[in-house]
């Protein structure tokens, strides 16, 4: 029987790895799992969560996924524990936990390991693209492979600071989140389309539609760009004080509508409010505030969308009491459609192109919090959900989590308005 608000189809708990990022196709969800037992995981969306099978380099450290929205292609990238080592794979779901072929990246940083924000996949599997920094020169660059072959396409290399990568839908355009600007790449040649600078850096990340006309820039403002003809113009300005929109922003697939997760920085991520906006008319469709209590910061830290814009998810660490569900599913109407209520913090959540599966990946314990383990939950909308939960939920009881010392709580990164990377060691 169909909950209120989305059913579980299956979970799949891991006792020592988190699962750092998910993504879903027609048929699967991939997971990238991180610190001890990192690996890449892939589950049949009509299993019990089991994994068909997983792979790993390196057993532990740090791994991110990018699946196709509209081909059987997975791109895995993945680094050791000490950053010394990444390395960039191709699987299909048949490839049986053996990659169809392997790029050794000839870069070492420690700083900033593999994740799933720096590695993107075409919608039709034919581009695979990821950024990956170098502590020695300082310098990022940005590879765009031949999905199939592995064949390196492209390299791009900047000073400034490469956190993220999104491609439209046939690879030819790849949206760099350059620290504090998006710069449009065209994969083919290297030639900058289009660069805008933004409004802060750090826990960041920018979203693109799939033709590549409409994509959205966060930071202490909300900005949306959609090019008209002749270029890029922004059509979306908001902003409200003491907010961040950098972690946690979404363009649906026909770029028609855009969403974005603000988080109240001075109140210990403790509040924030949902947004949604229609891009053709530049109105905001309508928000949904959250807020909590406790010492635990809610921040936000990802979202998803469907096609049309119909089904918009959002990922937050959640609060210590749970305030509100660490995944939260949104209709257009910013109604409250689906949840997954994680005993931990949620890491990352992803949206089937059609709108009916929503999967998010967690921490077992709050992210603020020592202690190993990780959960992926896949939970299934109803075709015409009828919302019923208020703008605020209610507090819950805190659950008691088992925790060890293994592991280092994550506190939230300090939004930086400086244009230009901090030094590394």
């Amino acid at each position: 029987m169909l909950l209120p608000l989305g059913n579980t189809v299956w979970q799949y708990d891991d006792a020592t790895a988190i699962a750092d990022g998910v993504s879903i196709d027609a048929n699967n969800v991939w997971g990238a799992w991180t610190l001890s037992g990192a690996r890449l995981t892939m589950q049949a969306i009509t299993g019990d969560g089991t994994p068909a099978w997983s792979f790993s380099s390196f057993g532990s450290g740090n791994s991110g996924v990018a699946a196709a929205k509209g081909a059987d292609r997975s791109g895995f990238m993945e680094s050791n524990d000490v950053g010394n080592d990444f390395l960039q794979h191709g699987f299909r779901s048949t490839s049986n936990g053996t990659p169809d072929w392997s790029f050794p990246y000839p870069v070492s940083d420690p700083n900033l390991p593999a994740s799933s924000r720096k590695v993107a996949t075409s919608r039709d599997g034919s581009t695979i693209a990821a950024v990956v920094s170098d502590s020695v020169t300082q310098n990022s660059t940005l590879y765009v492979f031949d999905a199939n072959t592995g064949t390196v396409k492209l390299m791009w290399t900047d000073p400034l600071r490469m956190d993220g990568v999104a491609l439209t839908d046939d690879g030819s355009i790849a949206l760099v989140t350059q620290d504090n600007k998006a710069t449009l790449v065209d994969t083919s040649t290297g030639n900058i389309l289009f660069s805008v600078a933004g409004s802060g850096a750090g826990n960041i990340f920018y979203p693109i539609s799939g033709d590549g006309s409409v994509f959205a820039v966060g930071g202490f403002n909300f900005d949306v760009y959609a090019f008209n003809g002749t270029t890029y113009t922004q059509v979306i300005h908001f902003t409200r004080a003491n907010f961040w929109f950098g972690g946690a922003s979404t363009v649906s697939h026909d770029g028609s509508t855009v969403g974005t997760f603000g988080g109240n920085y001075t109140d210990g991520w403790l509040s924030g409010e949902v947004y949604l906006f229609d891009v053709a008319s530049g109105n905001m469709l309508g928000s949904y505030p959250v807020s909590g209590t406790g010492i635990y910061q809610g921040t936000p830290i990802g979202a998803g969308s469907n096609d049309n814009g119909t089904v918009m998810a959002f990922a937050s660490w959640g609060t210590e009491f749970h305030d509100w569900p660490e995944v939260m599913v949104f209709n257009r109407s910013v109604q409250l459609i689906g949840q997954i209520d994680f005993p931990g913090s949620a890491f990352s959540v992803d949206v089937r192109a059609d709108g009916q599966y929503v999967v998010g990946g967690a921490k077992a314990v709050h992210a603020n919090q020592f202690g190993d383990g990780g959960r992926i939950e896949l939970i299934q909308l109803q075709a015409s959900p009828t919302p019923t939960a208020t703008a605020t939920a209610t507090p819950t009881a805190t659950v008691t989590p088992t925790a060890t010392a293994a592991l280092t709580p994550r506190p939230t990164p300090t939004p930086r308005s400086r244009p230009t990377p901090p030094p590394r060691p």
